[in-house]
């Protein structure tokens, strides 16, 4: 007799509860989204979570309103001529693990671009042909390659923009998948990015106005 074995591998049956979240903020706005509520765990505010409740043993994972042991937090930082600036924190809540040799794998199209990273090391993964949009981020030796309990490690990015670049459509937020070793971290909705302040378009709009001015007056000077 002969047996046929196929192997499926799902990441979704393994863990089905993601084990990091990403939130967003931006230099623009005083808006920060937060991590969805809930996503790693059973919500602190219900009895499935009595961890986070009375004077009990010490929780494995801080009560936070996500309840993931590890959240990502992306920040535009700044935006220049040419490049704009974000800095990645990585926040660790489990209060009893230490992540050693841990590595961030980020998908985003400024990857494409990127020319400066400080405090970690990082390699592109080209995944297909030519397109090099993910980098692998991981710590520097004896200094950040352990994660500590409760603690955090944070970097810099430089990526260059491109003539598609535009904050107008959250181009900086374009975060296609995002992992932390191996684990895939939860986005939040598109929605719920940072917006661009009102006065944008108002000064947007003052300039040409401005324009529409100065070429009326300069019609009422040629006639």
């Amino acid at each position: 007799m002969t047996w046929q074995v196929l192997c499926f591998y799902s990441q979704t049956v393994a863990a089905p509860r993601k084990s990091c979240c990403v939130s967003l903020s931006a230099f623009y706005s005083s808006v920060i989204v937060e991590c969805q509520r809930c996503i790693c765990g059973a919500c602190p505010v219900t009895s499935m979570a009595p961890q986070c409740k009375g004077p009990k043993a010490e929780p494995a994972v801080r009560c936070t309103g996500h309840m993931c042991p590890i959240q990502v937090h992306w920040h535009i930082k700044k935006s220049y001529r040419e490049y704009w600036r974000v800095k990645m924190t990585v926040n660790n809540f489990n209060t009893l693990k230490n992540f050693s040799d841990w590595n961030l794998l980020v998908q985003h199209p400024g990857m494409q671009n990127l020319t400066k990273v400080f405090s970690f090391n990082h390699h592109p993964l080209v995944q297909y042909g030519t397109i090099n949009d993910t980098e692998l981020f991981w710590g520097l030796p004896n200094f950040n390659t352990r994660l500590l309990q409760d603690g955090y490690v944070q970097s810099e990015i430089l990526p260059r923009k491109d003539q598609d670049f535009t904050f107008d459509a959250g181009w900086a937020f374009l975060i296609r998948k995002m992992y932390l070793d191996g684990g895939e971290c939860a986005m939040p909705p598109p929605d719920d990015y940072p917006p661009l302040p009102s006065a944008s378009c108002d000064q947007r709009l003052s300039a040409v106005l401005r324009s529409l001015l100065a070429g009326l007056v300069l019609l009422f000077l040629l006639f």
